[in-house]
């Protein structure tokens, strides 16, 4: 990942911080962030603050992974003022993190947030979001780890995120992601009634 100096201060932070993570892992923030990257221009959103918001977003988890949206603000602000980030570029890049999930937190009010929640729907469809479900359920405990429960479980995933896009360009991505997933239920639910 290419990053100006801000921003790599930011990630040395974070990659250490959430290196023992295996949801919110280091790699999830870097695609995250780089999808970021790839949205954001398109839709006229301040860089600075989406990219320096992407980085930070699940800096909470390692304090309270159901509320990270919430309790991360604090550790954030921390991290983005001892980056340098701009003292006018913090509350924009605060409010990625804060909106970002679909399990809470506020609307996405801002161009920055709503691509920044894109992005991060991203993450959680297509094969990468098939494997990220189940590591993030059995982290959690919202997977049993029940091969025959996990066509239910996935369903579930998929609703929270069907018809929930803000960009267009994320919007085109996540169809074809979720086509793939569909195809996988399809798939799993055949083998597990023993036709294929």
């Amino acid at each position: 990942m290419k990053l100006n100096e801000l921003e790599q201060k930011i990630w040395q932070r974070i990659s250490s911080d959430l290196s023992k993570e295996v949801v919110a892992s280091p790699d999830h923030v870097e695609r995250m962030t780089g999808w970021c990257r790839k949205l954001g221009p398109a839709e006229g959103a301040d860089m600075q603050s989406l990219v320096a918001g992407a980085l930070v977003h699940d800096i909470g988890v390692l304090h309270d992974r159901k509320y990270h949206y919430v309790v991360g603000r604090p550790f954030a602000v921390e991290i983005l003022r001892d980056a340098g980030l701009p003292e006018e570029k913090i509350e924009p890049a605060l409010h990625v993190l804060e909106s970002h999930s679909r399990y809470g937190g506020p609307n996405p009010e801002s161009i920055e947030a709503r691509v920044g929640q894109d992005a991060d729907a991203l993450e959680y469809i297509g094969a990468i979001g098939i494997l990220r479900a189940v590591v993030r359920g059995m982290t959690d405990g919202s997977f049993n780890g029940r091969i025959s429960d996990f066509p239910d479980y996935l369903k579930n995933l998929l609703k929270k995120v069907e018809g929930t896009f803000h960009t267009e360009a994320a919007r085109k991505i996540g169809t074809q992601r979720i086509e793939y997933m569909r195809r996988f239920l399809e798939r799993i639910e055949s083998e597990l009634a023993g036709e294929v």
